[in-house]
């Protein structure tokens, strides 16, 4: 297998973007898969402080070295890209975007033509509505098509609940007498209304500073708007969301079924960093993640990618 070259650089945008190119063989041209990662300041390769999985280099050695082009970068206001992580809102990570694919389309060994943005979790969301913004090949939704973060968030709040019915003794009757799903809807409703209602960058919610624009603008949209981007996009759209998946819930790749440019598939499961697991635990789950961070990618999710691309 051939040696994969990486080039660090900053591309010029509305704040400077720390970005890795990588690539085999330059002296031809190639389509790109411009990767898009979720929520959180992890860096480009997708690590933290005490979280090192190389979710995002993992992704895109395997876009490499089948043959593309892929650029992978930092959030704005995060590790090497300049701004305000605080200030950054939903239309300003989808401006980013937008910048890293206009610098990599003048690269001479990209085809600007053939151009994927490749979305995980949130970065699921961005990419769908990059399809508005700018010229696209197709896209690729992993773990996060056809919802808006609301939904996600009830998801996923609602896994707690159920998990918590299985809890023994007095905390257990405790929590399952005092939190339940109307409780929760209310409190998300609380929390949108007060994102709204912000007029300053951040606002002080349940004893954690929260950023106001990024979900103000996450809180107008809804699955419905992001199930019809989908549907009056021209390219075409793979969405993958793993059954065992507990923060984006695979139901939602029902309603995309019936779009003749979109395939979608749903493999048993399969969570959130695409690994096969057998324990599907929310409450366990930044456990779970460093445990199986070095495991290879469930063969099945890769073979559908990559029979998707090949398509082409």
């Amino acid at each position: 297998m051939n040696e994969i070259k990486e080039e660090r650089v900053i591309i010029d945008g509305e704040n400077k973007i720390g970005a890795t190119i990588s690539y085999i063989d330059d002296n031809k041209k190639k389509p790109l898969v411009l990767l898009i990662m979720g929520t959180g300041k992890l860096n480009r390769d997708g690590n933290q402080f005490g979280m090192k999985t190389d979710f995002y280099k993992t992704l895109s050695d395997m876009f490499v070295n089948w043959g593309y082009v892929c650029v992978r970068y930092d959030k704005r206001g995060t590790h090497e890209s300049t701004g305000n992580f605080n200030k950054t809102g939903l239309s300003d990570l989808v401006n980013d975007a937008k910048s890293v694919i206009d610098y990599a389309k003048d690269l001479p060994y990209v085809d600007e033509t053939k151009i994927i943005a490749c979305g995980h979790s949130e970065g699921a969301m961005i990419s769908t509505l990059l399809t508005k913004q700018t010229e696209l090949d197709s896209i690729i939704l992993l773990c996060g098509a056809g919802m808006c973060l609301r939904t996600a968030m009830e998801f996923q709040n609602f896994q707690v609940l159920d998990e918590l019915k299985d809890k023994k003794g007095f905390i257990g009757w405790y929590l399952n007498k005092v939190i339940n799903k109307e409780k929760v809807m209310k409190q998300l409703d609380d929390f949108y209304k007060r994102a709204a209602k912000a007029k300053k960058d951040t606002f002080f919610y349940n004893g954690a500073m929260m950023p106001a624009k990024w979900l103000k603008e996450h809180g107008e949209l809804s699955d419905e708007d992001f199930i019809k981007m989908i549907e009056e996009y021209n390219g075409h759209v793979l969405a993958i969301t793993g059954k065992g998946d507990v923060q984006a819930d695979a139901r939602c790749l029902e309603r995309l079924k019936e779009f003749s440019n979109v395939v979608t598939y749903a493999p048993e499961k399969v969570n959130h960093m695409l690994r096969e697991v057998d324990d599907a635990s929310i409450m366990k789950v930044k456990k779970q993640y460093k445990k199986i961070a070095k495991e290879p990618m469930h063969e099945g999710t890769k073979e559908v990618i990559k029979s998707f691309l090949k398509k082409r």
